[in-house]
């Protein structure tokens, strides 16, 4: 070997054995950093839910949560986009004609702005929903509060904000209902009274409380969700904090905890702290209580449509609640569908599969050695690697291709859906025109006749009653049929059949009167509303893509 082939191979071992050396160095300190991280330098509390004060405890964490301020992704039917539904598929102007969604609903943006999106809707516009046709209603109540704002814990529970909603004794629902409070032993009922208190509120008089104690930016009263909600200031350990998600588990047959809300699994935590607010729930009683209707969903086993159905029905025989609106059109006493993706994913392969929420809108980043829960909270659209391919090994364009002709399958089946119960509301709408000319109704007061009416036609109106369920979980639930694809074509095929059957009804109700009208075979959809004066971006216009997408689907153009 000559001198300079010796010197050189001397220099490349150097340089290896260097470049090891600081490869097990720079592990080491990352094995360090793992063992080390996180660290709890600051004391955090209900008292103060702050993203920033809990943050500086958990940098990464806080890191993506902050990205969703800035974060508007389009994907073909969710994403965080806020643009208006009610533009683009106008024909749910007609369904919620008589309520607030009818007025203005645009798909939500990020968990950032979850309570502002809340303050700035036309649904929370008293004026404006007055002038557009809704005198009766005045905004609403504090009981939307519940899943849109990070101060709850405070609301109900700390020293600092709870006092302000000590009203004095006030009727509240009997212990066997409110599971989440038993727990808490006396300090509980003071915390009952705060939250009922809340709930029968104004909604911007709760924030104004919000406000007195914190201020109005986005540390204070402008807040959306935030750590406060899913974990426990002492160890960060998961935990449910809303009380009608307890309440509702409680009746199932599950165990409530005073400090992780509910008894569960960390692997069940990981869906409740995503399901104690995407959920269908209504506001029960004179204090608008919020309330799950799950007692007809039996415990471990999967959600299926018609627990509604009995839940509801019962609601309305007995008086407790019949309506969330009447239809203008037709009279009818209609259910409003929130987002029922708690429901819905538990038919799912991916929930029969152990799969959590979490798993998919908050999968798993690095963040140096460690290993951190992303909480920039989004579709997984926004990152399939991230969100499908730990379990799909198919590439991410496979794996796009299913998500796309699953949701472009639900949209052209929903569109059918649609069809069938505008044909059923314009029917119902002649049939009653026709039977106010009639010498016994026409001769009546005006509600005295509405009423007479709805009698006569009360099975077509049922009809539309039970089809509008339908049609509104698989619209307004937010995977547009992804969470439970199987499901959603059941409810789906319902919704067709149960329109037509109501038409069927509405004809043998009409034919001892003497009265025929022809039957409405394909219904006309309404024009789309104006665009909104909202604070940009919030109520845009559909992107061109999405109008293509919608065309596609029209035409059947996916495969």
């Amino acid at each position: 070997m000559s001198k300079s082939v010796y010197v050189a191979a001397i220099v490349v071992a150097a340089l290896g054995g260097a470049g090891l050396f600081a490869l097990n160095t720079n592990i080491a300190e990352h094995k360090g950093e793992s063992k080390t991280q996180p660290l709890k330098t600051f004391e955090i509390s209900d008292e103060e839910p702050d993203f920033a004060k809990w943050g500086r405890n958990f940098p990464a964490q806080l890191d993506g949560y902050l990205q969703m301020k800035d974060e508007y992704i389009e994907t073909p039917f969710g994403g965080s986009l806020p643009y208006s539904k009610i533009i683009r598929w106008p024909a749910a102007t007609t369904f919620w004609n008589g309520y607030a969604f009818a007025v203005d609903y645009s798909k939500p943006r990020t968990h950032y702005y979850s309570q502002i999106d809340q303050m700035e809707t036309k649904r929370n516009n008293k004026e404006y929903l007055n002038a557009h046709g809704l005198p009766a209603f005045k905004g609403q109540p504090g009981a939307c509060v519940n899943c849109h704002t990070g101060f709850l814990t405070a609301i109900y529970k700390s020293d600092k904000l709870s006092p302000s909603f000590m009203l004095g004794k006030t009727e509240v629902m009997g212990a066997k209902k409110m599971g989440f409070f038993d727990v808490f032993g006396e300090k509980g009922e003071a915390m009952k009274e705060a939250w009922t208190n809340m709930n029968k509120m104004p909604y911007f008089d709760v924030m104004k409380k919000v406000e007195e104690k914190y201020g109005d930016g986005i540390h204070g009263s402008h807040m959306g969700s935030t750590c406060a909600d899913c974990h426990n200031p002492d160890d960060m350990s998961l935990r449910v904090t809303r009380p009608a998600f307890v309440n509702a588990m409680v009746l199932r047959g599950y165990e409530a905890d005073a400090k992780s809300g509910i008894k569960a699994s960390r692997k069940e935590m990981r869906n409740y702290v995503c399901m104690q607010c995407h959920v269908e729930y209504y506001f029960e009683g004179k204090d608008s209580t919020l309330t799950f209707p799950w007692t007809k969903w039996k415990k471990d086993e999967a959600f299926k449509i018609e627990n509604f159905d009995e839940y509801y029905d019962e609601k309305f025989a007995n008086g407790e609640f019949p309506y969330d609106y009447i239809q203008k059109d037709t009279k009818t006493k209609i259910i409003k569908m929130q987002h029922p993706e708690a429901e819905m994913y538990s038919s799912s392969l991916h929930y029969r599969s152990g799969v959590t929420c979490a798993d998919c809108h908050m999968p798993y980043k690095r963040d140096g050695a460690n290993k951190v829960t992303n909480h920039n909270i989004l579709s997984p659209l926004a990152d399939i690697n991230a969100a499908c391919k730990t379990c799909h090994p198919q590439s991410e364009q496979v794996l796009k291709d299913r998500i796309s002709f699953i949701q472009n399958r639900h949209a052209y089946e929903l569109r059918g859906c649609e069809n069938n119960l505008l044909a059923l509301i314009a029917d119902i709408k002649t049939a009653r025109e026709e039977l106010a000319k009639l010498p016994e109704f026409a001769n009546l007061e005006d509600k005295a006749r509405d009423d007479a009416i709805s009698k006569v036609i009360e099975k077509a109106q049922y009809a539309h009653r039970k089809a509008h369920i339908r049609w509104d979980v698989s619209f307004s639930e937010n995977s547009y049929g992804f969470h439970s694809p199987q499901e959603f074509m059941r409810i789906i095929g319902q919704c067709k059949e149960v329109a037509r059957e109501g038409q069927a009804e509405l004809a043998n109700a009409l034919a001892p009167y003497g009265i025929k009208i022809e039957l409405t075979k394909t219904a006309t959809i309404p024009a789309a509303p104006l665009k909104l004066d909202h604070k940009p971006p919030t109520g845009s216009l559909p992107t061109e893509t999405m109008k293509k997408v919608d065309e596609d689907v029209k035409n059947l153009n996916f495969k």
